[in-house]
């Protein structure tokens, strides 16, 4: 066999396994409820803009003194599963909101994302954070570049780096009915966030509720309603 037939051959594969891997994303991946995504969408309130790697949530009005939110989606979930509630949020607190779209659905592929917005708009300060894995992708982001970020807030999700030295706020919103996430690795993981932590344990709210996406596999049953789950996601950048 010659080396450029080799060499073929190996690309071919290459092509292969991504393209094998790229299938097996799309048949995991849980998509945004069609329903709460049309209702969103029909808001006159709220302005939704679609870029090529996030999207931008525009209520009517802007509070000039709210920080901006970049939300990193969580692993294999649709970043418009997340657009109803966020942009709720939006609204209730007159904030841009920033939901980045993943490479693979997967944030911690992309955890520069959030430089590249704040680059893009020169954003000063902003939040950082987001759902299950995007939260650990966030907190890695932070870790590497506090300098534009106010403050990070984890949506089930827990850091994985040590940033007890920040000196934004940071907040923890963990359901008790959330049995998706590892436990273990939740509580070893408080000791890496910095001592004036607000941690939120709340009764009744899973790991699913964070989006609209329906019941993940394993998750426990909510008890909450969208409009409370909305209003304890606002009241996490109230502290």
């Amino acid at each position: 066999m010659t080396i450029k037939k080799a060499f073929a051959i190996l690309f071919l594969l290459i092509v292969l396994l991504l393209l094998g891997f790229w299938g097996y994303v799309q048949i995991r991946t849980y998509p945004a409820e069609v329903d709460y995504l049309a209702l969103i969408m029909a808001d006159d309130s709220i302005e939704i803009s679609e870029e090529r790697d996030y999207f931008i949530i525009i209520p009517d009005s802007i509070d000039p003194n709210a920080k901006p939110i970049i939300f990193y989606p969580g692993g294999l979930v649709a970043p418009e599963a997340y657009l109803y509630k966020m942009g709720m949020v939006a609204s209730y607190l007159n904030v841009y909101i920033f939901i980045i779209k993943a490479p693979f659905n997967a944030a911690i592929f992309n955890t520069g994302a959030a430089g590249a917005i704040i680059d893009a708009y020169g954003i000063e300060q902003a939040w950082v954070g987001g759902h299950s894995l995007g939260g650990i992708a966030a907190c890695r982001y932070l870790s590497a570049n506090p300098g534009n970020i106010y403050g990070l807030y984890l949506f089930g999700s827990y850091c994985d780096q040590q940033i007890s030295g920040f000196i934004g706020p940071v907040v923890s919103v963990m359901g008790l009915q959330d049995l998706v996430i590892n436990r273990e690795n939740y509580n070893q993981a408080k000791s890496l966030l910095p001592h004036e932590t607000v941690i939120l344990e709340v009764k009744g709210l899973n790991h699913s509720d964070f989006g609209n996406y329906g019941l993940q596999e394993g998750d426990g049953e909510s008890s909450l309603s969208n409009k409370q789950v909305i209003e304890i996601i606002s009241s996490a950048f109230k502290n």
